[in-house]
């Protein structure tokens, strides 16, 4: 259960982290490149894995990792822009309903029975992103492009968690998913790294040295969101159908909390229907209901 807790509080300061990176003014995009050489390097370091960076292009997955670093890098910007300036809680459900994605795939795929609590649970997940989405600025609702940043997250954390689970079942032995996760955090740092270089020499945007610390705890806090969830999922406490959605219903919950009482967040009463509607999508997808009761 400690292994559960640790992944609930890491994953919610993970999604935090990029309101403090907006207050303090850094560059995002900066601390995001160096955040994943370090989860990177920390995951090639820790893992068990006979899978060393001489050997990775020798691996089956390589190529499915690399396409998975290029959507890593592109969707943890989105939710920093979005959680600085939508707030928090729109990136984390936007972020946290994406796993109606692969769970549509695995009924379309996989052969996972088709159910009705699981069309229930879909349906109300697509509605909670649309109403979490829809903020206003002084009375007036934003009508150019509001909802795109939540889609595209929804769209790419869908994508990641649906490649994931596909690479678990076909392409990954026991000991290989922390190579291939380390493979897919180096990679988003290197198509970062050649953005980045292209903003510095080309576009003449100022490095900041205060990215360098930002992107280093940033960096230390994503790789230990993986590492408790698969840490949680390996001590086997309870079924993974149940574990996912409490941890994001945890997630959701206290990130919303934090974002009202800690900064301030203002939400109007659509967002707060939307919120809800996240949290009875995850009961509802997890057999929480029935769990609980």
């Amino acid at each position: 259960m400690l292994y559960l807790f640790l992944s609930i509080f890491i994953s919610t300061l993970f999604g935090i982290s990029f309101k403090i990176i907006s207050i303090n003014n850094i560059k995002s995009f900066q601390a995001i490149v160096i955040n994943y050489l370090v989860a990177g390097s920390l995951g090639f370091v820790t893992t068990s894995s006979d899978v060393t960076p001489l050997t990775i292009f020798d691996q089956k997955w390589i190529w499915l990792g690399i396409g998975l670093g290029i959507v890593f890098v592109s969707s943890l910007f989105v939710i920093a822009e979005t959680t600085a300036k939508s707030g928090i809680s729109v990136a984390q459900v936007a972020n946290r309903m994406a796993v109606v994605i692969p769970i549509s795939v695995a009924i379309l795929y996989y052969s996972d029975a088709l159910t009705l609590p699981k069309v229930i649970g879909i349906v109300l997940a697509l509605i909670a992103v649309y109403l979490v989405s829809h903020k206003k600025e002084e009375g007036i609702v934003k009508k150019k492009l509001w909802w795109l940043f939540p889609l595209i997250i929804f769209i790419c954390s869908g994508i990641i968690d649906s490649s994931i689970n596909f690479a678990q079942y076909f392409l990954l032995n026991e000991t290989d998913f922390d190579a291939f996760l380390s493979t897919i955090f180096m990679t988003a740092f290197v198509f970062g790294f050649i953005v980045l270089l292209y903003q510095l020499c080309i576009q003449k945007q100022e490095f900041q040295m205060k990215a360098i610390p930002a992107g280093i705890i940033l960096g230390v806090i994503n790789f230990g969101t993986m590492y408790f969830i698969i840490k949680a999922l390996n001590s086997r406490i309870m079924e993974p159908s149940v574990l996912f959605p409490i941890n994001n219903l945890s997630i959701l919950t206290l990130s919303t909390i934090i974002s009202v009482l800690v900064f301030k967040e203002k939400l109007s009463r659509k967002n707060w229907l939307g919120i809800g509607l996240s949290l009875l999508s995850i009961l509802v997808l997890g057999g929480l209901l029935t769990f609980l009761f």
